[in-house]
């Protein structure tokens, strides 16, 4: 291999390390938008301008800003000072409350299963109660969320 050849090949690998560094860097780039036709701007999926559907269409923040948008000012995190929430992100309320009558369900305070016997019931969190009990199926009360993401990293599954 001629030293002409050797050196090519160097320049190129370095060209390409050096690419991938820079996609690295910039993942931000390549996050999904969504434009809402007749605007200049693009928003975040949970932005509430663009819950209908109606009208939007879907392109990379890179494909965005080479048209000349601008991001919504209420859901670009960029203009957000710190600290603040994601405006996206539902308030945190008071724990849901369920009730637990001796059976293998969990209620809701109004539910006709739940005895007469207002001795035999018992209050507890929807966290608890949902850990070893099933959510009724007459009140279908609240379903206890489960962590976002896999359990096994990857996967795409929970558990091992």
């Amino acid at each position: 291999m001629t030293p002409t050849v050797r050196r090519s090949r160097r320049m190129v690998a370095a060209v390409a390390a050096y690419l991938l560094l820079c996609a690295a860097a910039a993942p931000a780039q390549s996050e999904l938008v969504i434009h809402l036709e007749g605007t200049k701007l693009y928003h975040r999926a949970g932005c509430p301008v663009v819950k209908d559907g109606k009208g939007v269409m879907a392109l990379t923040r890179a494909q965005a800003e080479a048209r000349g948008l601008r991001a919504h000012a209420d859901c670009d995190p960029a203009q957000q000072p710190t600290g603040q929430k994601d405006p996206s992100a539902k308030p945190a309320g008071p724990a849901p409350v369920v009730y637990l009558d001796g059976s293998r369900y969990y209620h809701r305070k109004s539910c006709k299963e739940l005895g007469a016997d207002p001795k035999s019931v018992k209050e507890a969190s929807l966290e608890e109660a949902a850990k070893s009990h099933w959510p009724c199926p007459t009140c279908k009360p609240p379903i206890r969320q489960r962590p976002g993401g896999p359990a096994v990293p990857g996967t795409g599954r929970r558990g091992a």
